[in-house]
């Protein structure tokens, strides 16, 4: 049979595009080619992107994202559809006149998009049969299965269960696909889920993926050609706010050294790859193994001959100086920590695992190293406090860190989802589960709150830069900071340091805006004057350090 499998475009404020290689696609299609089939991946994330209207479910953030600022603290200038347009992709899969479909549901917020390719699929023809998977329809199968433009559903891990489903339709044997687990299908008009029950434990076994089938030369990592690695799967962490053991799985499971350096070295050989992004769920769980990765890796290519990242995220529960060395000698150039809070309850909370190592002592290994860190901090969870959200971030400013600031958004199947719904703060449309739209609200915070603290994560990072660039001087307090910028403060035009002063000074946010003679102006922005009286008040005697430890 001959498959299509499809990323959907995403529309939404902005777009990580040194993340949107589809290797869950390739992986699928290396299992299908191995069975006979006749594979091709259509990415519609291309570099094509679109100014668009916000749609009226989030029309409530117009005020808080200013599209014409122009300063150097701005969050976003637009909405955008990140892409191929419709009627390409309609074009587009027509072409290869492809027996099966099967689209990618990651994430809840584009699920809309999803339906819309499937919809595009059955309007053209609508005996071809529409497949989905992906991390959404895992956390939510039978409401994907709703749609009448989705005949089967693929939940965990696709490379066995599509590739069985596929056999039975090609061999005319459709009763036959309720044997397999992890599968959903309507039959006489009810939805059939067979629930998750098993994982591939020998990842081994899986094909490297059809990386043939992708245009290499679109996924750059420092200007060097990248790809997504994956060396292990599953996560026996259980975090309350992830949703990775509904896809892959509690269980912890891994790859051998020697399968995982074939692939790279493949890689490097027949495609010119220098840079890879391991998109395990947990790669340092097994602290031992990582170890064992990094000296093979070190042994095959040389002390950082290649470039290494690990931009899904590590925890730091499990680090210790000699894995960090490892992983820079390796060529990991930063780390990307997830800190999540200061507050030691609100990780129990999160079911977050107690680290071996406090975050401090982590910190001074990594600056031996001379590896740069960026620290998430999870920034709207429910039950959290706007004091203790501000700490984190008072806290990371006096870090050798960038702060990632992450809002807090809903994923179906999880436990802190759960009690969303239970205290009825879910947002009502699920394109409004999206962290871009702020999308929960309790009684100790609310949307132009979170919208102030990421704000404040902006404008730190940005005084960070300046000290990497040593424009200012790293250890200076933001006390200090603003006697000093009203000392060098000049007339005339607008400025970084302008817009910084008069956040300190008047406790609110600027924006620099063009008008249609060319001229700039700044304009009072809404904000939290809560949120910035209490920061400023935690954060004026505190010391800012920079962000390079390299």
């Amino acid at each position: 049979m001959k498959i299509l499998l499809i990323q959907p475009p995403v529309q939404d404020f902005y777009q990580t595009s040194i993340r949107t290689q589809p290797i869950g696609l390739a992986y699928l299609a290396a299992s299908l080619i191995k069975e006979g089939h006749e594979v091709e991946i259509l990415d519609c994330q291309t570099e094509k992107r679109k100014s668009i209207s916000i749609p009226s479910e989030l029309s409530y953030l117009k005020d808080i994202y200013p599209f014409h600022d122009r300063s150097c603290f701005k969050l976003y200038t637009g909405f955008y559809h990140f892409g191929m347009g419709w009627e390409e992709i309609r074009k587009e899969i027509e072409k290869p006149k492809a027996d099966v479909f099967g689209i990618s549901s990651s994430f809840t917020p584009y699920h809309g998009e999803a339906l819309k390719i499937a919809q595009l699929i059955k309007e053209w023809n609508s005996k071809k049969i529409v497949v989905m998977g992906g991390s959404h329809v895992s956390c939510d199968p039978e409401g994907v299965l709703k749609s009448p433009f989705v005949d089967y559903v693929i939940i965990g891990e696709g490379e066995h269960r599509l590739s069985f489903l596929v056999h039975c339709l090609r061999n005319g044997k459709e009763a036959e696909i309720g044997l397999m687990d992890g599968t959903g299908f309507k039959r006489n008009g009810e939805i059939q889920i067979n629930h998750l029950q098993n994982f591939i434990p020998d990842l081994n076994s899986i094909p490297p993926p059809a990386r043939d089938l992708l245009d290499l030369d679109r996924y750059r990592i420092n200007q060097k050609k990248s790809t997504m690695i994956i060396t292990s799967r599953g996560c026996p962490h259980g975090c309350a706010y992830c949703s990775a053991h509904l896809v892959m799985g509690s269980s912890f499971r891994v790859r051998s050294p020697e399968d995982i350096i074939r692939e790279m070295v493949a890689c490097q050989e027949r495609y010119g790859i220098e840079a890879f992004d391991i998109e395990d769920d947990n790669f340092t769980f097994d602290q031992d193994r990582a170890k064992r990765l990094m000296r093979s890796i070190i042994e095959t290519f040389g002390e950082g001959r290649i470039e290494l990242s690990a931009m899904n995220g590590i925890s730091f529960a499990v680090l210790d100086g000699e894995l960090i060395h490892l992983m820079k000698k390796a060529g990991f150039h930063t780390l990307n920590l997830s800190y999540v809070s200061t507050d030691p309850a609100t990780k129990q909370r999160m079911k977050r695992p107690q680290p071996t190592t406090e975050f401090g002592s982590i910190m001074k290994e990594t600056e031996k190293a001379g590896l740069n860190v960026v620290a998430y901090a999870i920034l709207g969870i429910p039950g959290q406090t706007l004091d203790e959200m501000i700490d984190t971030l008072i806290y990371l400013m006096g870090e050798r860190v960038l702060i990632g600031p992450s809002i807090y958004y809903p994923t179906p199947g999880t436990s802190l989802f759960e009690r969303c719904r239970r205290d009825s703060i879910l947002p009502s449309h699920l394109s409004q589960w999206r962290s871009s739209a702020f999308p929960i609200e309790t009684k100790e915070f609310d949307c132009l709150d979170l919208a102030t603290l990421l704000r404040l994560a902006r404008v730190i990072n940005f005084i960070k830069g300046k000290m990497d660039q040593g424009e200012l001087e790293e250890g200076t307090t933001s006390k200090g900071l603003f006697r000093g910028l009203k000392d060098e403060i000049k007339t005339g035009t607008y400025t970084w340091a302008d817009l910084l002063l008069m956040l300190f000074e008047e406790r609110t946010v600027f924006s620099l805006r063009k008008n249609r003679s060319g001229e700039f102006s700044i304009q009072k922005e809404k904000t939290s004057k809560r949120v910035l009286d209490c920061f400023f008040e935690k954060a004026l005697e505190k010391p800012i350090m920079g962000s390079r430890n390299d």
